[in-house]
């Protein structure tokens, strides 16, 4: 595998944040920080500098995951959408913020790893 990366997971709910941490950890990358509202995740975006976000659309609070992921594009921070939400429309505004990808939930730890070994060019052959 090619050098880890330094992911932010921003999702509200504390189990399915925690899993995509496992996941990302088994998988070789180090999470460094899960926020579940999106002025944290603004907050950890300037503080730990990560190397891609993960985001959940649905968010504590007053913003959701679509403006954090506009600011992360705005950064230069790559950003891959998990969602359980199949709404055109949110998926429209979603795909607007040129994510790496948008997985749904419930999606397959294969799934989550094929996004991140494109992002490394640590591709199976």
């Amino acid at each position: 595998m090619s050098a880890p990366l330094r992911v932010l997971v921003v999702e509200d709910e504390t189990m399915i944040a925690d899993y995509i941490a496992d996941v990302l950890e088994e998988a070789g990358h180090e999470v460094v920080g899960i926020a579940a509202t999106g002025a944290k995740a603004i907050e950890f975006l300037d503080e730990l500098n990560p190397d891609a976000v993960l985001l959940d659309i649905t968010l504590k609070g007053s913003m959701n995951g679509i403006a954090v992921a506009e600011v992360a594009r705005t950064r230069g921070v790559p950003h891959l959408f998990i969602s359980g939400s199949g709404d055109p429309l949110t998926r429209a505004a979603a795909d607007a913020t040129q994510p790496l990808g948008f997985l749904q939930k419930p999606f397959k730890p294969d799934d989550l790893g094929r996004f991140f070994q494109t992002l490394t060019g640590d591709q199976q052959r």
